[in-house]
């Protein structure tokens, strides 16, 4: 009982400083509207000024006219699952990332994706179908790429609450849509924006549904390798998501960088720690100053910001292949023990392999 007291007070301190920081921020009018000016943060999507404007030039439109016109409508377009990290602390990892802290204080809807996104994934693990499903459908309305989610979701409602579950969940996924169509050109730490800017108009469409059918062509493979792990394929898609969007902002990776925590166990097999550190450390400082440069000072060019965007997505990407290699590495060291001769674990390995042939 003096435990439980001793969590439930750790935790109101956690979320009442996490509170009390957004508040205190939010006092600051300036710092507000500079985050919600931002590219990094806010996007044609999530951008709440977006659709503020929208609707006041429909409540004037509709003043205005005496004839009601069709009005379009604004459309926001093994035991890895045992999180081994308490959970009061992957709270204090999320609540206090710059990065959510930005994406609040700059009044970014993104911020609403990731409650849907989050409900979903812990709807999936406590095996709520209704709620689960109907999470991910949110999220999907709100965002359309968290369609992805749907398969690691469904491997966790699949699973039994026995360890040694067999069940198989099928692995269709049709993705069925472009997804946004990305006609706001504005600059952003994408991937791609800089590709629409530069080609024609034409083959503007070509590639549009490349770019879009990129993002989700991953959804099915990687839920098939690591289905044991449906938490873990979450936070893949989630990073994918965040990577290779049409309109990727720091609130994407604020969802995936606090679902990495849940799965610490994979920590100690990763190699490039310090350099996924520094390229998002570089990358987060560096993307205002060359907007600056580009925008309002007029010293630098397009290029700038786009390259600095570039190091973001490499560190995003490494990120996701160092996080894969851990998780396969911990598996080959749960059937070999780090001990064995190297003729045990060639011999081990090959069995493994021959087994999932």
């Amino acid at each position: 009982m003096a435990q439980f007291a001793l969590t439930s007070r750790s935790e109101a301190i956690v979320f009442g400083l996490a509170l009390a920081l957004r508040l205190a921020l939010f006092h600051l009018p300036a710092l507000s509207n500079i985050l919600a000016d931002r590219v990094e943060i806010s996007t044609p999507i999530t951008g709440f000024k977006r659709p503020i404007g929208y609707m006041l030039l429909q409540i004037t439109a509709i003043k205005d006219s005496e004839s009601a016109k069709e009005k379009k409508i604004l459309q926001y377009g093994n035991k890895i699952e045992d999180p081994g990290m308490n959970g009061l602390t992957v709270a204090i990892l999320y609540l206090f990332n710059p990065f959510t802290i930005a994406s609040c204080i700059g009044k970014s809807t993104i911020l609403y994706s990731n409650v849907a996104v989050v409900s979903g994934i812990w709807m999936g693990m406590r095996r709520n179908k209704s709620l689960a499903m109907f999470s991910i459908a949110l999220a999907t309305y709100l965002s359309l790429y968290p369609a992805m989610l749907f398969i690691p979701v469904l491997l966790m409602l699949a699973r039994d609450a026995s360890d040694d579950n067999k069940k198989k969940t099928p692995g269709t996924f049709l993705a069925a849509f472009m997804g946004p169509s990305v006609s706001d050109l504005t600059p952003n730490l994408g991937l791609f924006w800089y590709f629409y800017i530069e080609m024609f108009d034409q083959f503007r469409p070509f590639f549009l549904v490349v770019f879009q059918m990129h993002v989700f062509i991953f959804a099915v493979p990687i839920s098939f390798k690591l289905r044991k792990y449906p938490l873990f394929v979450s936070f893949l898609m989630c990073a994918i998501m965040g990577t290779f969007k049409g309109y990727p902002s720091v609130g994407d990776a604020s969802l995936y960088l606090g679902l990495l925590p849940l799965s610490s166990e994979i920590f100690k097999y990763l190699r490039y720690t310090f350099l996924i550190v520094n390229l998002f450390l570089y990358s987060s400082l560096l993307a205002p100053i060359f907007w600056h440069l580009w925008v309002y000072v007029g010293s630098g060019n397009a290029n700038f910001f786009y390259a600095i965007g570039l190091v973001y997505g490499i560190g995003e990407i490494i990120l996701m292949i160092d996080t894969t290699y851990a998780v396969s590495r911990r598996d080959f060291e749960a059937l070999v023990p780090p001990d064995a001769s190297d003729d045990k674990k060639s011999t081990g390995w090959d069995r493994e392999v021959i087994q999932a042939q």
